[in-house]
């Protein structure tokens, strides 16, 4: 009996001891839990403010200029070239000889028929002078009066083809590239050389059929080519097509560009902007804030001193600058640097030193806190 009392203190000693370890542990992890998680660190990041602007939307295409008039100079009778009276790239007047052939006999034909034509004119007076004495017959006179009038019709017959032998500017431009030489033989279908009138340049391009509504008749263009690159060239849109293709779903335009200079030429390659739209309060952000995943654009707005992830829909893209659509207001805080390591809503503060010449360029950035 001793021994199993000696057993039975012994149980309940080693049943104390555990329920009170139990109870200690319990009550440390108790305090652990109670006590507060170390806040986490906030990510040092550069912001800037959005601002209001003018953006103005607009659309670029490539085209191709024409002159406002431009023909081949082609003789319209055969022949051998006497003269050749213009060089490459001259400047003439409308009227100005271009080219004159061999007219020798075409001379000839018209003295012969002016000499003929002086001869009836003369017989004509006589007979007027006999028939008012009575002495001739009105149907002699009505004869003779015909034949003057077949002579003077060929009169003007054959100074009209001794006058085809000279090729004259129809308006005034600047000639092209000379085809032919003195002494050459020239048909109807010789290109001898071309005439363009450069003083405007007509312009063709084609623009998306989302921008249909939106061309108007004297809207200005800004037009720009690898052959002159230093230079701006301004125009307005003449022509709108009322057609919209059905392979390409585009329309064309033609604008006419002021070329007083002759600087521009029939056939070149040029790169079109159009302005179809101009809003003046537009939100603009800093275009290295906005983030894009995708099809979706996000920036991450700095509220509370932290970092909401705010989605918005873009626009217009000028100067480093973005036209924010929607999801943006005026005067919005938002991170411009440092975005990369971000999350929705983690905790953020500003950068103590700025890097020049970034943002809106305007003393939009932040001043830092």
């Amino acid at each position: 009996m001793r021994l199993f009392t000696q057993f039975g203190i012994a149980a309940l000693l080693v049943m104390l001891a555990t329920v009170g370890w139990y109870w200690v542990a319990d009550g440390k992890q108790s305090d652990a839990s109670a006590q507060p998680s170390p806040p986490r660190s906030a990510t040092v990041v550069e912001t800037g403010l959005t601002r209001l602007g003018a953006v103005e939307e607009t659309v670029t295409a490539v085209g191709t200029t024409r002159a406002a008039k431009s023909i081949n100079i082609v003789p319209t009778a055969s022949g051998l070239v006497t003269r050749v009276a213009f060089e490459a790239g001259q400047r003439v007047s409308a009227g100005a000889v271009l080219v004159e052939i061999d007219s020798a006999s075409e001379r000839a034909a018209v003295r012969e028929t002016e000499s003929e034509l002086v001869n009836l004119r003369a017989q004509m007076t006589r007979a007027e002078s006999l028939r008012a004495r009575k002495l001739l017959s009105e149907a002699d006179v009505d004869e003779l009066r015909g034949k003057l009038g077949m002579a003077e019709a060929r009169l003007e017959a054959v100074r009209s083809q001794r006058d085809k032998r000279t090729l004259r500017a129809p308006f005034s431009g600047v000639v092209g590239l000379r085809n032919i030489d003195l002494g050459a033989y020239v048909d109807s279908g010789t290109v001898l050389t071309t005439l363009d009138d450069l003083n405007t340049v007509e312009l063709e391009f084609k623009i998306p059929e989302r921008y249909f509504s939106a061309v108007k008749i004297g809207q200005s263009i800004s037009a720009a080519s690898t052959a002159f690159p230093q230079r701006k060239f301004s125009g307005v849109v003449r022509e709108v097509d009322t057609r919209i293709e059905a392979t390409t779903r585009a329309f064309r335009v033609r604008a006419e560009l002021p070329n007083p200079d002759a600087v521009l030429p029939e056939g070149l390659f040029m790169s079109v902007s159009l302005v179809v739209a101009e809003r003046r309060n537009a939100v603009l952000a800093p275009e290295e804030a906005v983030i894009r995943e995708g099809a979706e654009s996000y920036v991450y707005v700095v509220a509370g001193g932290a970092a909401i992830r705010t989605p918005i829909t873009v626009g217009q893209r000028r100067d480093a600058t973005v036209e924010v659509r929607s999801g943006l207001k005026p005067e919005m805080e938002i991170v411009i640097k440092g975005q990369q390591s971000l999350r929705d809503k983690a905790p953020v503060r500003a950068a103590k030193e700025q890097t020049p010449g970034s943002g809106l360029g305007n003393g939009n950035r932040r001043q830092p806190s």
